[in-house]
């Protein structure tokens, strides 16, 4: 017995609906294309989750645990445990604030979300692999700071070339980040923590907006769609 076509054509349409009703506005390649996909999926998180003041309330999380360890670091402590667990407790903090705001098992949302979480492990992991390089290198320089800023730069960059060249913004800002610890290298920490911060109230901002005005869209389009019935 043959289908009915209506059917036949859902099982041949690989984009679900969600992708389609929050298409991204400019063209980001074929309909069908694994960018195209990403950004589609992306805007649908961006209505499902309110990730901008998510990505806000890191950024402070952040410059706080950055301030103690200024703070430990200009008092003269430098033990290491004392960095481990600053960092550890950094960590867990994060992701409190993400499941408090953006809501609960925000990390297995998408395949975009995903994505971006893979991209930060990495950058984590990185981080305190050149940490601990520097710990069995010697205390002359701590040069795992300014590998910080170069992952860093690393990560916005990858994001920008994933979802848009407007995070190229935060890319170059910490490469400036950089030099500006070398010059005042007593103060890394905190200049550190302040340049982040800054960051991510950035991305937050904009993807608040963004947010918004998906939103304001899709009311929109329910307001059409509902006019058009009344008529007909």
């Amino acid at each position: 017995m043959a289908e009915p076509a209506h059917q036949t054509d859902q099982a041949l349409d690989p984009s679900p609906t969600p992708l389609r009703r929050h298409a991204p506005s400019r063209p980001y390649g074929h309909p069908h294309g694994w960018k195209f996909l990403l950004m589609a999926d992306l805007c649908e998180q961006a209505v499902r989750r309110p990730w901008g003041p998510a990505v806000m309330a890191v950024g402070f999380v952040h410059l706080a645990f950055f301030v103690v360890c200024q703070a430990c670091y200009t008092a003269g402590v430098r033990a290491e445990w004392v960095s481990v667990a600053l960092w550890g407790s950094e960590v867990a903090a994060v992701l409190g604030v993400m499941r408090a705001v953006a809501g609960r098992g925000w990390a297995h949302e998408s395949p975009a979300v995903g994505l971006i979480l893979r991209v930060w492990v990495t950058f984590l992991i990185l981080s305190f692999n050149a940490a601990t390089l520097n710990t069995l290198t010697g205390w002359s320089v701590d040069w795992f700071k300014l590998v910080w800023c170069t992952l860093s730069s690393f990560g916005f960059a990858t994001m920008s070339w994933l979802f848009g060249t407007r995070y190229l913004v935060p890319a170059f800002q910490m490469y400036f980040t950089g030099l500006l610890m070398v010059r005042f290298p007593q103060w890394a920490y905190l200049i550190h923590g302040l340049s982040w911060c800054a960051a991510l109230q950035y991305v937050g901002l904009d993807l608040a907006r963004r947010r918004a005005r998906l939103i304001a869209r899709d009311a929109e389009g329910d307001s059409f769609a509902q006019a058009t019935t009344v008529a007909a």
